[in-house]
């Protein structure tokens, strides 16, 4: 901890550093005068993010579009607590490796943070990761990043934060259009609308997205199968909302995604198609409660095929062709009222997973066995909470959450079976009650001081992929566990806020301990599904985790068109107990030490808007054994744009500057892979 507090006291002094110049610079009443924006995913109800006892980071809409990153999980290493299970950006990351982490806990491919979008689940219900590219930037109001406990009031999966990325309301007859191209023959095109028409809102967008992609081996690696992984996806949306008086509202929702993408090799390909509908209504009533019901429904398929490649990369035959359906249903009734200084919630929701893996076997080119794995989870789960105001410094909330979980019907055939394997195993049924209390205050200590602290328990079951489904990168083989059980997450965090006239600075440690965490555990016998001369590895529980650390952010708004930001994290993250020979005191994997970002913003109407985006990312290890070191690197991203009149903006971005090359996986044969070299694009984005 001892580096951790010497760069939150290296922050802490430049914090002080640009306050005292701002001051020397300006009388102290020219204040710039800005409001707290109003967030809804620390309470599930509206509330100023200064009020909230949480580590809030929003990143409004004009911020999203203005980025120089072209998807959202890039435009979120703004926040340096955040990352996806590989560094690899979805561009160009196979869709098991896009499992989002806040504060280091997510060792493996599955999220350890909720990704919602307007109040619904976009977590892939059978794998827990997070198709990045159904979220299109033209159609996004804000992004809300909550860090620390989210379980008591969102559930499953919530151990390290929650994401919100609300979508921008239909109020008016509007029109937008983005368009962009740039290297590796990648082209983006966005088209979002709006009708307001009476009580009738309606809003639809669409969007394509094409690479030709990178060759993600290093150049030293590779042979001639190495070939640019690809992308082509595409995403409809339409929303209708109708007011059937000033206190209700109904609405619905509903959508289609595809993506099919190249993973480096001929062999390796994967494709993905989602329709989901949701639908649902708001309600205040005479005794001034406000009720929110939500109905949602998905289908979805996930093919995936994985090879057997030469030392030399010369060639591959292929291992593994995947099918995967899934589906999921549920629901959500939440109330919430005010009673003197007490603002009571509560709530019920529930949702139901089903899928399966058909998969079909191959060594040498030739099919030796099919095999089919799958079942079925049903999670239900009541909530509460009391803010309560104290007085009028000092807020105090308690909530708490129960949830049952239960997966059935969970079964594995193999025809013909393996050495050794049994034709058909039907797995026991399980069951928990968990419950996940969250205890918070908030004291305003004067206008400009706020500190905040909480306790909270939180939990994530494992998904059916994890359950069910074995995967394998290159010659590293991973294995499904059926007797997995939940993570259970108790931690805690104390911060302080303080603005100094144009400085805005926050300061957070945090403590989180997991019990029971699923790790992808190197073994020293290889199990049947490990094909000889592979690295054999399983989804097994750890007994206990820790990830500590400090987490700091600072903007500074020297002059009314400058805007300078800075953040840190330090993570501390280590296996504490576990009965495997090998990992207690280890790093957990994919986990860096260090995260820094900066960030310098300029923007004159009259002439352009021009941003700059330096991320410094620290040391990590691939692996659980802590054998394959990925070191640290520096990329920076920069956008310059020119208005046009009042519907028309020009732009140009680079991502990667400087041409940084970095490590973002490595494999026990000795393949690395790399992030994303120098990417420059330009466009044009219309609005009316």
């Amino acid at each position: 901890m001892r580096h951790a507090a010497a760069l939150s006291a290296v922050a802490v002094a430049v914090t002080l550093a640009g306050a005292a110049l701002a001051s020397a610079q300006a009388p102290p009443q020219q204040d710039i005068p800005r409001l707290a924006p109003v967030v809804v995913t620390p309470s599930r109800i509206e509330e100023r993010v200064g009020d909230t006892p949480a580590s809030v980071t929003v990143i409004g809409g004009e911020a999203v579009r203005n980025a120089p990153q072209q998807t959202v999980d890039d435009l979120l290493r703004q926040v340096p607590s955040f990352s996806l299970f590989r560094r690899s950006s979805s561009m160009v990351t196979h869709p098991t490796a896009q499992g989002v982490s806040l504060r280091g806990i997510g060792p493996s491919g599955a999220s350890r943070a909720l990704v919602l979008q307007d109040g619904v689940s976009i977590n892939d219900p059978f794998g827990g990761w997070v198709q990045w590219a159904r979220l299109p930037l033209l159609g996004i109001q804000q992004i809300e990043v909550m860090r620390g406990g989210g379980s008591a009031l969102w559930g499953n999966g919530a151990l390290g934060g929650v994401i919100h990325v609300l979508p921008r309301r239909p109020t008016e007859r509007s029109l937008a259009f983005e368009g962009s191209y740039g290297s590796f023959d990648t082209r983006r095109f966005d088209l979002f609308a709006t009708e307001a028409l009476g009580p009738l809102r309606v809003s639809a967008e669409g969007a394509k997205f094409d690479t030709s992609g990178y060759r993600i081996v290093k150049e030293s690696r590779r042979g001639s199968i190495d070939e640019p992984a690809d992308l082509h996806s595409g995403v409809g949306t339409a929303r209708v909302e109708l007011a059937l008086s000033p206190d209700a509202t109904v609405f619905a929702t509903g959508g289609y995604f595809a993506e099919q993408r190249g993973n480096g090799t001929p062999l390796q390909v994967n494709d993905t198609e989602i329709l989901h509908f949701v639908t649902g209504g708001t309600l205040r009533t005479g005794d001034g409660s406000a009720w929110r019901a939500t109905v949602f429904t998905q289908g979805e398929t996930f093919q995936s095929t994985f090879s057997t490649q030469a030392n030399d990369r010369n060639s591959e035959t292929l291992a593994l062709r995947q099918r995967s359906p899934s589906e999921t249903a549920g629901g959500t009734l939440q109330w919430n009222r005010s009673f003197g200084d007490h603002g009571l919630l509560a709530g019920l929701d529930t949702r139901w997973v089903a899928g399966e893996t058909n998969e079909e076997v191959f060594a040498a080119g030739v099919r030796l066995r099919k095999r089919v794995a799958g079942g079925e989870q049903t999670l239900l789960g009541g909530f509460v909470q009391d803010a309560f105001k104290v007085t009028p410094w000092l807020e105090l909330t308690g909530a708490l959450r129960v949830d049952w979980w239960h997966s059935y019907g969970g079964l594995k055939e193999e025809s013909p079976p393996a050495a050794g394997v049994q034709a058909r195993l039907d797995f026991r049924a399980v069951e928990y009650v968990i419950p996940s209390p969250k205890v918070a205050a908030l004291v305003h200590v004067t206008p400009a001081t706020d500190v905040f602290a909480s306790v909270y328990q939180g939990f994530r079951v494992p998904t059916l992929n994890e359950q069910y489904r074995p995967f394998r990168v290159r010659n590293d083989v991973t294995v499904a566990n059926a007797s997995l059980e939940p993570e259970r997450l108790t931690g805690g965090e104390a911060g302080v806020s303080q603005r100094w006239g144009p400085v805005d600075a926050r300061i957070t440690g945090f403590w989180n301990q997991v019990q029971d965490q699923i790790l992808n555990v190197t073994l020293a016998t290889n199990l049947p599904d490990c094909p000889a001369g592979t690295t054999c590895r399983q989804r097994q529980n750890i007994e206990l985790t820790r990830i500590r650390g400090v987490e700091t952010e600072i903007e500074v708004r020297p002059f009314p068109r400058w805007r300078l930001t800075a953040s840190h994290v330090y993570l501390d993250a280590h296996v504490i107990e576990s009965a495997i020979a090998g990992l207690e005191d280890n790093r957990l994997a994919q986990v860096p030490d260090h995260v820094v970002t900066l960030g310098v913003h300029w923007e004159d109407p009259a002439w352009f808007a021009a941003s700059l985006f330096v991320r410094r990312v620290g040391r990590q290890f691939e692996d659980d054994l802590n054998t394959l070191p990925m070191g640290a690197y520096t990329t920076v991203d920069a956008r310059i744009a020119r208005q046009l009149g009042r519907h028309m903006q020009l732009y140009l971005a680079v991502e990667n500057l400087l041409a940084e090359t970095f490590t973002v996986a490595r494999t026990t044969e000795g393949v690395v892979s790399i992030g994303a070299p120098r990417i420059v694009h330009g466009g044009i984005r219309l609005a009316f």
